[in-house]
């Protein structure tokens, strides 16, 4: 269901008469009572738009606001298994929480600081380290690229203290990983990214080799540790090998896609989330 579209043909009523219970009213009129479902699988829901002539000022806020909280009040009223709460989603998502729990957890990642303070990135530069930047949260292609931090960069920093961003020790690599998480049961690919077109960020370029890969043992533990930390059961985690065979953790994205990953390595992804949400 299009969440999108709930101020269009789409209904959602929470309702508490006596028991929790939400109904949801489809575009051709069919009744749905979550009470009546096993499992919801929460995937990118997108808030409807404000009608035209609301889209000014106070008022485009106001309505903003109330769906949202309607929406995410969705989960207290729904008994149900969530893949995942949209509440845990929503915290997963935040890259402060998921870096500071995987390093409490043992994982490896890189030196870090998520920053609006043109002077602590500076300080980190000077300490000799190769740095990258990215984004915090999401963003439109290209703004998504994790870019090296070259001396140009560091003459323009005087605009971080508009909008923030992460800056991060730049770790090579011997291959990418791709771990799709479903359930209890992790799903490993292995990304070819340096023969490609774009080794630092692998996101753009498909062309090279994806295959199985099998986890190191104590890195497939932490990782189900971690999820289990962030109350995910889906999760689509970005790993580096390094040439001397450390796994790196860069990032989990609690809704990320796997279909490009199934179609290229083989790992019949969507069979076994299918099998994981009707269970």
């Amino acid at each position: 269901m299009d969440l999108s579209r709930l101020n269009e043909e789409n209904r959602l009523t929470l309702s508490l008469n006596g028991q929790l219970d939400a109904e949801i009213v489809t575009d051709s009129g069919k009744r749905i009572r979550l009470s009546e479902t096993r499992t919801v699988w929460w995937r990118r829901p997108r808030l409807p738009d404000a009608p035209t002539e609301q889209r000014v000022g106070e008022i485009s806020e106001f309505v903003r606001s109330e769906w949202e909280h309607f929406i995410e009040g969705l989960e207290g009223f729904a008994n149900v298994r969530w893949v995942n709460l949209p509440s845990s989603n929503r915290l997963a998502a935040r890259k402060g929480i998921q870096l500071a729990a995987a390093h409490k957890l043992g994982l490896r990642i890189p030196r870090t600081i998520v920053t609006n303070d043109a002077q602590r990135v500076r300080e980190f530069a000077d300490e000799g380290y190769a740095l990258v930047y990215k984004r915090i949260g999401s963003a439109p292609r290209p703004l998504t690229a994790t870019k090296d931090l070259l001396p140009s960069d560091l003459e323009r920093l005087h605009v971080l203290t508009a909008c923030p961003a992460i800056f991060q020790e730049k770790i090579e690599a011997r291959l990418d990983i791709r771990v799709t998480a479903i359930g209890p049961d992790l799903y490993a690919a292995e990304i070819d990214s340096q023969s490609g077109s774009s080794p630092l960020d692998w996101r753009f370029d498909h062309s090279v080799p994806f295959r199985p890969h099998r986890l190191d043992q104590e890195v497939e533990y932490r990782l189900k540790a971690l999820l289990e930390r962030l109350g995910l059961f889906y999760g689509a985690i970005d790993l580096r090998l390094t040439p001397e065979g450390e796994y790196v953790f860069l990032e989990i994205n609690p809704s990320g896609q796997y279909l490009f990953v199934e179609l290229l390595s083989g790992i019949p992804l969507t069979e076994r989330m299918a099998e994981y949400l009707s269970g």
